[in-house]
C-alpha cells in the first residue's frame, strides 16, 4: 500500500494569495488523514414543530406574525437535517471569500435565497441593540410584560432562558381564549416569534438554551417588521459556516434548514426527488400561501441520490460537473408567481456590504457569485475584511452598544444602494478556459478527498473522484506536451516525451491502486480470427436468400454475374484448407452475414459480437503518410548515442495498400478496369508492366476500405465494372 501511494496529487490552491487559512481550514486535516468527523448541528425548534402541529397558531396571531415578516418561516415547515450533507457543505466553505469553492466556481447563499426561499425581508434597519448588563430580576419583568408569563430564577443561565421552561409555559396554554385582548395577542405572537429568531434562525450552539437579547427588539409591534431579518439571518450562518470550517470546531450552528434547501435547489447530486407534497397545515382564506422553500415540505425519495453519507457527498463533490449545478433555480416566471413578500427587497440582492446580527458582522460578496444572477463572471477584487473576524464573539463584552461598535461598517449599509453589483448579461455556456475559471481553478482547492489515504479494502462506499482528477491532470500533461512536439520532433523531444508518458502513466496505475499492471505487457487485443473460422452465410430458401436477391439483383443490371460466380467461389471454401498469411486481410468477425447492396455492390455487415481489432500481416506493404512512414521522416538523420527503444512507427492500426494474390483482396486505383479476357498467364502478373506495356491483371484489380459503421473496423467493398470491347 505504501508503495501505491508515493506520488502525491496537490490539492490546491497552487496560488496563496486568496486562501491564506488553508493550514487551519478541516480539508487541510481530510486531506492529511487526521479528520473525518460528521459536525453536530444544533437548533432549539423541535418542541416549537411540535407544538404548531398539535395547535395550530390562531388566526389573530398568525397575522401579526405576518405583519412582522416572520410568516414565510413558520409556513415553510421544518426538514430533517442532514448532517452528513451539511459537513461536505462545511468543508468547501472559506471563510477568506465567503463562498463555497465547487469545481464549477464559487457559489453561496445570498440576500436573494434567504428572500425567495423563506420570505424573510432583507431591506431594512439592521439587527443591532445595545446590550446592558441585566439581572434576573430585570429579565422576568421583562419576560412578565412582553411574553405574559414569569420564569423561574432557576431557568436563566446568564443572558439565556431555558427552553424546557419557555415549552412548558407555552403548552400551558397551546390555544387563545375568545375573549383574548390584543395586548394578549400580541404576547402570544412575541412567544412564537421569539422562539423562531432565537432557536431557529440565530441558533447558537449553547445546547436547551434561548438568547434574550432578542426579546427586547420585539417589544414595538409596528417597529418588528422593520428590521432586516433575512441579513441578519445570513450573517448568523455565514459566522457559523466560517466557524465551523476550522479544524478544531465539531459543530455548526445557525439557520441550516436555508443551507440544506439551498443545496438541493442547486446541486442535483445532492437534491432528493420530489415525490407529492404533505397536506399543509390549516390554511386560512386571508393569508398568502407560503414561500418557495414549502415545496420541500413533502414526500421525498432518495432513489437517485444519498443520505446520511459523508464519502458519498464529498465524492460528488469532489466530481461535481458544470452541467450538476443549478445558477438560476428561480427564473422570473418563479420570482413574480411567488408572494410579494418573497420579492419585495429585489432591489438590495445583489449589493456588496456587511451585514449584521448583533456582535456579528459578515460580509456579502455577490460580485464573486455573478452567476447566480445570470449576469457574466468576472475576476472578483477582494474586499477589506478580517480574515479571523468569525473568531470575536460577546464573550468578555458587557454593556456594549452594537451599533457604535459597527459604525465604521454600518455607514455602508445604510448606503447600500450604492454598492450594487452588476455586469453584462450572460447568453453563453461558461467555457472551461474562461479567464476566471483559469483564475480560480489557480486560487482554489479542487479536492477535498485524498485518494492517497483510501484503503482497497475499505467496507461501503469507496470515493473515486480524486483518482479520477489525477488521470484526467496527466492525460492532460501529456496531451499538452504532444502539441508542443510540432510536426518535426527531435530525438531528444521524443526521448522525453517517451518518459514523460512512461512516469505519467505508471503514477496513474498507483493511484487508482494497479501499480501492479505496470510489470507485465499490456495485451487487451482479441486473438486473430483465421478465415477457417469464419463460416459462410446462411443461406435461405426461397426467393428471400442470398440467392434470391442475387437473381433479381442481376435481372436488374444491378450486379455483374463475375462477381457473383466469384462470390459463390470464395463461399464454398472447403473446411481442411488451410490459409496462408497471404489471405489474411485482418481479424473478423465470426457471426456476420453478407448483405447485397446497389450502392457498393457487396457490403460485410459486421455483427455487434466478436468484434476484433486489426492485426498487421507481416507481408503487407503499408504506405501511410510520408511523415508518419518511416523513423527518418519523422526525427530526421540525427541519432542519439544513449537513445533505446526508438518508437516504431512502421506499423499502421489500419492498411492503406494491401498487395495480395488473390482477386477479392487486391487494392488499385479505382478508375483503373479490369478485362477478363486477358491472354496473359497470371504468373506473369506479378510485374509491373507486361510486354504490351499495359499494367498488370494484378494493378488493375482493388479493394477500397470503407467504415462499416460498427465503430473503426473496416468491411470490404468488392467493385469491378467490365468494359465491353464493341
Amino acid at each position: 500500500m505504501a508503495d501505491n501511494s508515493e506520488y502525491k496529487l496537490d490539492p490546491g490552491p497552487l496560488e496563496l494569495d486568496v486562501l491564506t487559512g488553508q493550514l487551519t481550514h478541516r480539508s487541510h486535516d481530510i486531506w492529511e488523514g487526521s479528520s473525518n468527523m460528521i459536525l453536530n448541528t444544533r437548533r432549539e425548534d423541535g418542541n416549537f414543530w411540535k407544538l404548531v402541529e398539535k395547535y395550530p397558531i390562531h388566526p389573530r396571531v398568525l397575522e401579526v406574525i405576518r405583519l412582522c415578516g416572520l410568516y414565510g418561516v413558520y409556513k415553510a415547515n421544518r426538514p430533517a437535517i442532514d448532517r452528513s450533507l451539511i459537513t461536505a457543505l462545511v468543508e468547501r466553505w472559506r471563510p477568506e471569500t465567503h463562498t463555497f469553492h465547487f469545481r464549477t466556481g464559487e457559489a453561496t447563499v445570498t440576500l436573494q435565497d434567504v428572500e425567495v426561499l423563506y420570505g424573510l425581508p432583507v431591506n431594512g434597519d439592521p439587527v443591532l441593540g445595545n446590550e446592558t448588563i441585566k439581572t434576573i430580576g430585570d429579565w422576568q419583568n421583562i419576560c412578565q410584560r412582553l411574553l405574559g408569563f414569569i420564569p423561574s430564577r432557576e431557568d436563566f443561565k446568564t443572558n439565556s432562558l431555558k427552553v424546557a421552561a419557555f415549552n412548558a409555559y407555552m403548552l400551558s396554554q397551546p390555544e387563545l381564549p375568545n375573549t383574548a385582548t390584543q395586548d394578549m395577542i400580541n404576547q402570544k405572537a412575541r412567544c412564537y416569534m421569539f422562539w423562531m429568531i432565537a432557536g431557529m434562525l440565530m441558533a447558537d450552539t449553547s445546547g436547551g438554551y434561548l438568547k434574550l437579547m432578542y426579546l427586547p427588539m420585539l417589544e414595538d409591534i409596528d417597529k418588528i417588521g422593520s428590521y432586516s431579518w433575512g441579513s441578519a439571518t445570513l450573517a448568523y450562518l455565514y459566522h457559523f459556516l466560517c466557524k465551523a470550517s476550522q479544524t478544531t470546531q465539531n459543530e455548526i450552528a445557525g439557520f441550516l434548514p436555508l443551507l440544506q434547501i439551498w443545496a438541493w435547489e442547486r446541486v442535483t447530486v445532492l437534491s432528493p426527488q420530489i415525490v407529492a407534497k404533505k397536506d399543509a397545515r390549516t390554511a386560512f382564506v386571508d393569508f398568502p400561501r407560503g414561500p418557495h422553500a414549502t415545496r420541500w415540505f413533502a414526500h421525498l425519495s432518495w432513489t437517485n441520490t444519498t443520505k446520511h453519507v459523508l464519502k458519498v457527498y464529498r465524492d460528488a463533490l469532489d466530481s461535481m460537473i458544470e452541467e450538476q449545478f443549478i445558477w438560476e433555480p428561480y427564473p422570473d416566471d418563479l420570482i413574480e408567481s411567488l408572494p410579494i413578500y418573497c420579492h419585495a427587497g429585489r432591489n438590495i440582492w445583489r449589493v456588496r456590504v456587511p451585514i449584521f446580527c448583533w456582535n456579528v458582522v459578515e460580509v456579502h460578496l455577490p460580485d464573486r457569485v455573478m452567476r447566480q444572477f445570470g449576469l457574466q463572471q468576472a475576476i472578483p477584487t477582494p474586499f477589506p475584511f478580517d480574515s479571523t473576524h468569525f473568531r470575536h464573539d460577546r464573550r468578555g463584552r458587557p454593556n456594549t452598544n452594537w451599533e457604535l461598535e459597527h459604525a465604521q461598517w454600518l455607514s455602508l449599509w445604510n448606503q447600500r444602494l450604492q454598492y450594487s453589483c452588476d455586469a453584462p448579461v450572460n447568453h453563453e455556456p461558461f467555457r472551461y478556459d474562461d479567464p476566471y475559471l483559469i483564475w480560480f481553478r489557480r486560487i482554489t482547492r479542487l479536492v477535498i478527498g485524498n485518494p492517497n489515504s483510501r484503503p482497497q479494502s475499505q467496507q461501503g462506499y469507496v470515493p473515486n473522484s480524486t483518482a479520477y482528477e489525477t488521470m484526467v491532470r496527466h492525460i492532460h500533461s501529456m496531451v499538452d506536451e504532444a502539441k508542443t512536439l510540432g510536426d518535426n520532433p527531435s530525438y531528444e523531444a521524443l526521448y522525453m516525451f517517451r518518459k514523460m508518458v512512461r512516469d505519467q502513466g505508471s503514477d496513474c496505475l498507483k493511484y487508482v491502486h494497479e501499480a501492479d499492471r505496470v510489470h507485465v505487457s499490456a495485451d487487451y487485443r482479441r486473438d486473430m480470427v483465421q478465415p477457417t473460422q469464419l463460416h459462410p452465410p446462411v443461406r435461405r430458401r426461397g426467393k428471400g436468400g442470398v440467392a434470391g436477391r442475387r437473381e433479381r439483383a442481376v435481372e436488374r443490371g444491378q450486379a455483374h454475374v463475375e462477381m457473383d460466380q466469384a462470390t459463390e467461389n470464395a463461399q464454398a471454401v472447403p473446411e481442411d484448407y488451410q490459409a496462408t498469411s497471404d489471405y489474411n486481410i485482418g481479424s473478423i468477425s465470426r457471426d456476420y452475414t453478407h448483405e447485397f447492396t446497389q450502392a457498393s455492390n457487396m457490403t460485410c455487415q459486421l455483427s455487434q459480437t466478436d468484434i476484433t481489432p486489426y492485426v498487421m500481416p507481416q507481408n503487407l506493404q503499408i504506405s501511410s503518410h510520408p511523415s508518419l512512414s518511416s523513423l527518418e521522416n519523422v526525427v530526421g538523420n540525427y541519432q542519439p548515442q544513449n537513445f533505446e527503444n526508438v518508437p516504431n512507427f512502421t506499423s499502421s492500426p489500419v492498411p492503406m495498400i494491401i498487395e495480395t494474390p488473390d482477386a477479392i483482396n487486391n487494392l488499385e486505383d479505382p478508375n483503373n478496369q479490369v478485362d477478363d479476357n486477358d491472354p496473359k498467364d497470371a504468373n506473369e502478373g506479378d510485374d509491373t508492366n507486361n510486354q504490351d506495356g499495359e499494367p498488370s491483371r494484378r494493378e488493375k484489380r482493388k479493394i477500397k476500405l470503407k467504415p462499416c459503421g460498427t465503430g473503426g473496423h473496416y468491411a470490404i467493398q468488392h467493385v469491378k465494372k467490365k468494359e465491353s470491347k464493341e
